[in-house]
C-alpha cells in the first residue's frame, strides 16, 4: 500500500482482456484500429507497434489489455461472438417448454454479423483461406464451442417432434450457418448488382425472410404455418 493510503495495483493482478484500471477508451481504440489494420494487411503483416501507433498509444498497452497480438485478435472476435455462444449454450441446456426457438438464435446470429461488418472479411482472410493463420484458434475457441451445441439442439428438436424426422442435424446446422453468414460475405456483389442493403428496416425484413425460409425447410409437417 502506498503512503497516501491508496492501494498500488500489482502487475500480477492484471489479466489480458480484463483491465483492472486505466482508460477504457484506449482499449476500444486498440480494438478498432487492430480490426482495420488486420483486415487491410493480414495478421502476419501488422506489428503491435503499428497498431499501437494508429491508436495513439504504445505497444505496452496492447500487452496490458490483451497480452499480445493474438490476444487482441481473440478479443476482437470474442466481443462479437461471445453473446451468440452464450445464446446457443443456453438453448442447448434448456428443456421442454422452456426451450427458446432456434429462430431466436438465427436472428441473433444475423444481427451479430450485421453489427460487425468486419467479421465476414476476417473469416475469409484469416480463417477460411487455405493459408489462414487463425483457423485453428477460431475452431478451438469459437466454432468448436458453438457448432456442436447447435447440432445437439437440432437433434433434440427433431426427437421432440418439432423438426422433420428425416432431418440430418449436421446438414441443418451447415445450412443455418450459411443462411446467417453468406448474405453478408456476398455483399460486395449483391450490393451493387441487386441493391441489397441489410440495414435498418431492410435488415429486419431480410431476417424475417431467412427465418421463414429455414423454418419451412426444417419444421415437422404439422408445425408449418
Amino acid at each position: 500500500m502506498s503512503t497516501s493510503g491508496q492501494q498500488t495495483p500489482q502487475a500480477s493482478s492484471r489479466r489480458p482482456g480484463r483491465p483492472t484500471g486505466g482508460d477504457a477508451a484506449v482499449r476500444e481504440s486498440l480494438l478498432e484500429h487492430g480490426r482495420e489494420l488486420l483486415l487491410q494487411h493480414g495478421f502476419g503483416n501488422v506489428s503491435t507497434r503499428r497498431i499501437a501507433a494508429a491508436a495513439g498509444t504504445t505497444p505496452a498497452m496492447i500487452h496490458y489489455y490483451f497480452g499480445d497480438k493474438l490476444g487482441l485478435y481473440r478479443a476482437m472476435v470474442e466481443s462479437a461472438v461471445q453473446p451468440l455462444i452464450d445464446s446457443v449454450r443456453r438453448l442447448e441446456q434448456a428443456a421442454g417448454d422452456e426451450t427458446p426457438g432456434l429462430e431466436a438464435v438465427l436472428r441473433a446470429y444475423m444481427r451479430m454479423v450485421a453489427a460487425n461488418p468486419w467479421f465476414p472479411a476476417l473469416l475469409i482472410r484469416e480463417v477460411l483461406d487455405q493459408n489462414g493463420r487463425m483457423r485453428g484458434d477460431f475452431i478451438e475457441r469459437f466454432a468448436g464451442r458453438t457448432a456442436p451445441a447447435l447440432v445437439a439442439v437440432l437433434r433434440r428438436e427433431r426427437e421432440q417432434g418439432r423438426l422433420r424426422v428425416d432431418l440430418d442435424p449436421r446438414f441443418a446446422a451447415v445450412s443455418l450457418l450459411s443462411l446467417c453468414v453468406f448474405p453478408f460475405v456476398s455483399l460486395p456483389i449483391t450490393g451493387p448488382v441487386l441493391g441489397f442493403r441489410p440495414e435498418g428496416a431492410e435488415l429486419d425484413r431480410f431476417i424475417s425472410h431467412t427465418v421463414q425460409l429455414f423454418r419451412e425447410g426444417v419444421a415437422a409437417h404439422g408445425d408449418r404455418t
